[in-house]
């Protein structure tokens, strides 16, 4: 049997913890430390983005910073986590033969995860593995993990939710709605859960490093003895700090683009996000620079920068963006566990559908906020949408009418001039009131006959729903609004209710340039 070091870091840092992940898995990875479970804790309070993650596009940065969150990346890919002080991190770091792989996949997230699994059922908690790579009770997930290597080794990690204050993370994130999607709910508050609610109390963090030390010694087969850092981890640790304290670390993955010449896509799969930002020269038809982002896990760790290197000068054709992607997964450059390279080709596909959009005269900033259903965006101008289709949300919170599908085109706010805008087209008008609306509205327009329509809403909403609107079976064009949605202020229930209490603005520039669209 095989004796491992146990190491039980006191709190620390967000830049701390992630300067000691970096320094045990490469000297892990070099063969000069040994096999090792690492506890883990925050103090204060952190924001961490996965590895491939931008900080301003998962985090909301003022609010953290006037509360003391700080944000950090992880040297690991997933999604973005929060992490306050009562939440426990464990870790494994080993070399790559103990498991007999060189390349981590589901397999090794199911044997890694099953000793975790174990510790609940100690702490009095029926649990399970759910791929890619969480452990959920009862559907709820109660711990997410995630991995990288160097050299030799593996470093793999997860979270504890203990007693989880879900309303600062919902405020100190932006929640992908893509995720929100893939569970069918509405709320993050439905889809995790800690040991507090489950057990009614929260143990104590030495029962619950107890419960874990005895689900690894039972599922690896070790023994763990309690150590501490080695004199080199210690040297090393204290080289690495000032970098993962660095703006060049935290802001590491940071699209800059100009507004003008940016096309952004992305696509939801089981196993994460994957948005692909592209800075195009239209006139040439080139990729000035792309930044491939998500909360997928990727290996190795410098593989999806060694991709866009490869994509960034090329040709913006579907020709060459397919072939140079086919290319990594094909010969073993990357691997991403639970995806394929089919994955990372839809947003591609989505990105160029919305450059074809600028063929009309409208610049990349305005096709970025449109999205089309049932068709190409000229495919449905060619049939000449009939109906258009407005939120209750854009209404003046004062109107009597907010909550009703009517308007008396006072031009107190956008509705009004939108509905005068559709009326100008002869256009049929309707304002929708509610999710359930829509949907009754969209059956109604399809046995009548429309073929086809444009609507307002938010990108999120259509993220959420695209396989709704494909139902309906009508070709549409649906146009981002402005202003904060129910999404970020996590009162979406409460909007597919109709009762949402903020005003947006439909986007009337937008709509115009689209309703003046010509077909060529």
């Amino acid at each position: 049997m095989q004796t491992w070091r146990l190491l039980d870091t006191p709190p620390m840092t967000a830049a701390e913890n992630m300067a000691l992940d970096d320094t045990l898995v490469e000297l892990r990875g070099q063969g000069k430390t040994p096999n090792t479970i690492h506890f883990l804790q925050f103090s204060p309070r952190a924001v961490l983005v996965g590895f491939h993650q931008a900080v301003r596009e998962e985090v909301r940065v003022d609010y953290c910073r006037a509360n003391g969150i700080e944000i950090n990346r992880r040297i690991t890919g997933g999604g973005a986590i929060f992490f306050d002080e009562s939440q426990l991190g464990w870790e494994v770091i080993c070399g790559k033969e103990f498991f007999d792989l060189k390349v981590p996949n589901d397999r090794l997230f199911r044997i890694l995860c099953e000793p975790v699994v174990t510790a609940l059922k100690y702490l009095g908690i029926e649990s399970s593995f759910r791929p890619r790579n969480d452990i959920e009770v009862n559907g709820r997930k109660i711990s997410g993990t995630g991995g990288t290597e160097s050299e030799g080794a593996f470093l793999f990690q997860g979270t504890m939710l203990t007693d989880f204050d879900v309303d600062t993370m919902l405020r100190s994130l932006r929640i992908p709605v893509e995720k929100l999607k893939a569970k069918e709910i509405d709320s993050v508050k439905e889809r995790v859960t800690c040991l507090k609610w489950e057990l009614g109390y929260c143990p104590s963090i030495g029962e619950i490093k107890e419960a874990i030390k005895k689900g690894f010694e039972q599922h690896l087969g070790i023994r763990l003895e309690a150590g501490w850092l080695t004199p080199e981890e210690g040297r090393v640790f204290h080289e690495k700090l000032e970098y993962y304290r660095s703006a060049q670390w935290i802001n590491m993955v940071n699209p800059k683009y100009q507004v003008h010449d940016v096309v952004q896509a992305a696509y939801k799969s089981e196993a994460g996000l994957v948005r692909f930002t592209f800075v195009v020269n239209l006139q040439r038809m080139r990729i000035k620079d792309i930044y491939i982002t998500g909360d997928f896990l990727s290996f190795p760790s410098r593989a999806l920068f060694d991709m866009e290197a490869a994509l960034r000068g090329g040709p913006l054709t579907r020709q060459f963006l397919h072939t140079t992607i086919n290319t990594f997964f094909d010969h073993g450059k990357i691997s991403v566990p639970g995806m394929t390279c089919e994955d990372f080709l839809k947003p591609v596909g989505l990105a160029l559908e919305k450059v074809s959009i600028s063929k009309f005269g409208l610049p990349l900033e305005y096709c970025n906020l449109i999205s089309v259903t049932n068709g190409t965006f000229e495919e449905v101008l060619r049939r000449r949408p009939s109906v258009l289709l407005l939120p209750y949300c854009s209404k003046d919170l004062e109107c009597d009418l907010r909550y009703k599908k009517g308007c008396r085109v006072c031009g107190d706010c956008t509705i009004g001039s939108a509905w005068a805008m559709g009326r100008s087209k002869k256009m049929k008008v309707v304002c929708i009131t509610s999710f359930e609306d829509l949907m009754e509205q969209l059956e109604k327009m399809r046995a009548a006959g429309v073929s086809a329509y444009i609507g307002c809403c938010c990108q999120p909403f259509f993220t959420k729903h695209v396989d709704d609107f494909e139902k309906a079976g009508i070709p549409g064009i649906l146009l981002d609004i402005d202003n904060t949605t129910c999404y970020e202020l996590d009162q979406a229930k409460e909007a597919y209710a109709g009762n949402f209490a903020s005003q947006t603005n439909v986007n009337l520039d937008l709509l115009d340039m689209v309703l003046n669209a010509k077909v060529m």
